[in-house]
């Protein structure tokens, strides 16, 4: 029974070419996961402020929201290998240069906001490619394993990435500069990877402006109900949820009385229980369950950011923590199979650049989320963001469920045409 549960989980790996990217795509999700704690950490430090965490997200969002349209069609047009080469090659080089700015004392808001605008621009591009590459190099049965294990990789990071930045972090002569080199460094692994891969095939453009392949993708994204829906609730919950790491250093300090460093213990334990769920929903990312899953994933993080929100303790945070990481995973990771489960392969890159928006989003709502905290409270702040998971989730599952029953009935009256005639 293990060995057919580890098969079922793993089986994407038995690629070669897919095991390299997804090695490669690990170390780079690392750096991005050790980000999130060194980039709140410097920014907090230098203000005491929530909405300066907020404000230096802003640049990631806005990059995102005005270019990843523009990734995908690139993504479907364009060789993916060379797309990420280049784009993980900038990035490196933007990690290495925040820490030298913060080394030399010459680090400021505006610096740091800058620097998430470059992550922005870049990801926009290469994120939509690496997802439609994955359609390339993994057959289209094993394609949500695929998809899934790309999420089971990145949960991974979510425990080591958070207790490596605090750690280094922690260390005197390395610091938020030394750590920022150091993940810098990473992308040079990443980018080493890719020269182990062969070029991938851009999808044939038929003499199509990059204008009308962008209308294509919205056409094909409104024929498909269901794919629509899972984008529209992707980009719901993950506005309403996961700007929650804004908040985590203030409400460590004001309202548990704990140093801003300890965010690395509660995103640590978040990325444990995530992993745990990723790695035993992997197999069922394709099932006829999938819809069920990610509605409960979507329940379960709004809820747990409840009970985050009225945590006495830090123990008690701890504990909802590890709530909001399965709850979070659950969603994100089913989400994203069922959406390229849903989608055709020559559009991949497309549909991707919109559930891309979500995180868009999510860095634009950062800052009236941290505001909002600055004059509300951290606790009251939070209470507001689960509510709206559960809204956005409870309603998915209204339309999902009205989908289904349409999609039920069409047969039926089919037939009975046929049996008049």
């Amino acid at each position: 029974m293990i060995s057919a549960w580890a098969h079922n989980t793993f089986k994407s790996l038995k690629y070669r070419e897919y095991r390299v990217l997804w090695i490669g795509t690990c170390f780079s999700f690392l750096a991005f996961m050790m980000s999130s704690v060194v980039q709140a950490v410097v920014a907090f430090d230098l203000t005491g402020k929530n909405g300066a965490v907020g404000f230096v997200s802003l640049g990631m969002g806005i990059a995102t929201i005005l270019v990843s349209p523009f990734g995908g069609v690139v993504a479907d047009r364009f060789s993916k290998r060379r797309m990420l080469f280049f784009g993980q090659t900038i990035i490196g080089l933007n990690f290495a240069l925040v820490g030298l700015l913060i080394l030399s004392d010459r680090i400021t808001i505006l610096a740091l906001a800058g620097s998430t605008l470059v992550l922005g621009t870049v990801f926009s591009f290469i994120g939509p490619a690496r997802q439609a590459w994955v359609g390339e190099l993994v057959p289209r049965h094993d394609l949500p394993n695929g998809i899934a294990l790309q999420q089971v990789g990145m949960t991974a990071t979510r425990i080591f990435g958070p207790f490596i930045a605090g750690g280094l972090i922690a260390l005197g002569f390395v610091g938020t500069g030394g750590t920022y080199l150091f993940m810098g460094g990473l992308f040079a692994i990443v980018v080493f990877t890719l020269t182990l891969l062969p070029s991938s095939k851009p999808v044939a453009r038929e003499n199509r402006s990059f204008f009308a392949d962008m209308g294509l993708g919205v056409t094909h994204m409104r024929e498909r109900p269901r794919l629509m829906l899972l984008a529209l609730s992707f980009i719901g919950v993950i506005m309403a949820g996961f700007s929650y790491f804004v908040i985590l250093p203030g409400f460590l300090e004001n309202q548990l009385g704990r140093k801003t460093e300890d965010m690395a213990f509660l995103l640590g334990i978040s990325a444990i229980s995530g992993f745990a769920v990723t790695i035993f929903l992997a197999g069922f990312a394709g099932s006829k369950h999938a819809w069920t899953l990610m509605m409960t994933g979507g329940v379960v993080l709004g809820a747990s950011i409840w009970l985050l929100a009225i945590a006495p303790t830090f123990t008690a945070a701890l504990g909802a923590m590890f709530l909001v990481g399965a709850g979070s995973s659950a969603f994100q990771l089913i989400n994203n199979a069922l959406v390229m489960k849903e989608a055709d392969p020559a559009y991949h890159g497309r549909v991707m650049s919109v559930t891309m928006l979500a995180w868009g989003a999510n860095s634009l709502v950062a800052y009236p989320f941290g505001t909002l905290a600055d004059r509300i409270g951290e606790r009251e702040t939070l209470l507001v963001m689960g509510s709206g998971v559960v809204l956005v989730t409870l309603t998915t599952w209204v339309f999902a469920l009205a989908l289904g029953r349409r999609e039920a009935s069409e047969p039926v009256q089919v037939a009975t045409v046929a049996g008049a005639e």
